[in-house]
């Protein structure tokens, strides 16, 4: 027996969701920092930034220190702009989470729950850019409960409610630093159909990957 529960969403869920979904987002800080720099004109700026601390301190401790700082700040505006990409996700299709998904047979929101804690969620929705396609969105589980199978039985959740109403296509979004969504979307029979750097300036400048998914529903 399944040591968790899937169940439809409630409005008691709201803040308990909105956390949930923030706490996963501010997961991948560390990954993106590491593909930043991971660029040419990341190394060749801290390779400067260095050249120039020794050069006027003549102290290579000072210089060391001075380029620890300096990732140190870069960090922190990394972080900024993740918490600005957090309330971005929490004012759109979070913002009212009912009005979203819970209202007619056209959407709908999940949570898993392990003795009445919501530790994971999925949502599916017809997309906007592609008629007759729907889109799988907010999966997430939390850390601590990974490993149980329950990512993979959520999408199966939604996955069965757009099947019944015959629904052909479903995609899905992710980013390149989600390497164990992209092997659990495989697992569930989603392919890899497009990639894309995200359009905003901080994106380009880091070359940070998007990629599209696509699943054919089985007739």
């Amino acid at each position: 027996m399944a040591l968790y529960h899937i169940r439809k969403y409630r409005d008691e869920d709201y803040e308990t969701v909105r956390e949930l979904y923030s706490t996963g987002f501010v997961e991948h800080l560390h990954a993106v920092c590491l593909q930043a720099l991971r660029q040419p004109w990341a190394q060749l700026s801290l390779v400067g930034v260095f050249c120039v601390l020794l050069a006027s301190s003549r102290s290579l401790l000072g210089s060391f220190l001075g380029l620890a700082l300096l990732l140190l700040v870069a960090r922190e505006g990394v972080r900024f702009l993740f918490e600005q990409g957090i309330q971005l996700g929490l004012s759109e299709d979070l913002q009212d989470i009912r009005k979203s998904y819970m209202q007619g047979e056209e959407s709908c929101f999940w949570v898993a729950e392990i003795q009445e804690c919501i530790v994971g969620t999925v949502a599916i929705l017809p997309a906007r850019e592609e008629t007759g396609a729907w889109e799988l969105k907010r999966i997430s589980v939390r850390r601590a409960y990974r490993g149980l199978g329950m990512a993979k039985a959520l999408c199966r959740t939604a996955l069965d409610f757009v099947a019944a109403r015959g629904v052909e296509n479903v995609v899905l979004f992710t980013s390149m630093v989600q390497t164990d969504a992209h092997q659990l979307y495989r697992s569930l029979g989603f392919h890899k159909e497009e990639e894309f750097i995200w359009p905003s300036l901080p994106a380009k400048l880091i070359n940070f990957m998007v990629f599209k998914y696509r699943y054919r529903v089985p007739r």
